[in-house]
């Protein structure tokens, strides 16, 4: 039986050959394993750091938000501000513009009374000359007395 004798021992040397070929492909593959989970623990730090720039960033932009916000409020307030303050000016303007067209319709007047008032005074001061000097009596006009040459 050698034949016998041999087969078992080359059964012997396939088990012990498989044996070692399982050995290495597990250990090969719990080493691929184990690169697979440090790559992953390293996934999963790089996203965790991620994650934490992406919430300081979200952090600054509300910061951000909440000052544009407060600039947007004063900017407004300043706008209603000023909004009063142009009507208090335009207010201001309309009663000067008033004044004036008042004064201006006052001065329209007043010279046509005047202008009046000096033609009359005028008159009488004519008719008190001539009347002083005697040439035409107390007559207003020189018509009303005849001359000395008629």
């Amino acid at each position: 039986m050698p034949f016998a004798a041999q087969s078992a021992s080359v059964v012997k040397t396939l088990a012990i050959g498989i044996s070692f070929a399982l050995a290495v492909g597990i250990a090969g593959c719990s080493l691929t394993h184990e690169k697979e989970a440090d790559d992953a623990e390293a996934a999963a730090a790089r996203s965790q750091a991620s994650a934490e720039r992406a919430e300081q960033a979200a952090d600054k932009a509300l910061e951000a938000s909440a000052a544009a916000l407060k600039a947007a409020d004063h900017a407004a307030a300043a706008v209603r501000e000023a909004t009063k303050e142009m009507d208090r000016v335009s207010e201001h303007l309309e009663q000067l513009q008033k004044q004036r067209e008042e004064e201006e319709q006052d001065e329209d007047v007043k010279p046509h009374h005047r202008k009046a008032a000096s033609a009359a005074q005028k008159t009488s001061s004519s008719e008190t000359t001539i009347s002083e000097s005697g040439r035409w009596g107390n007559a207003a006009t020189p018509a009303a007395n005849p001359s000395p040459a008629q």
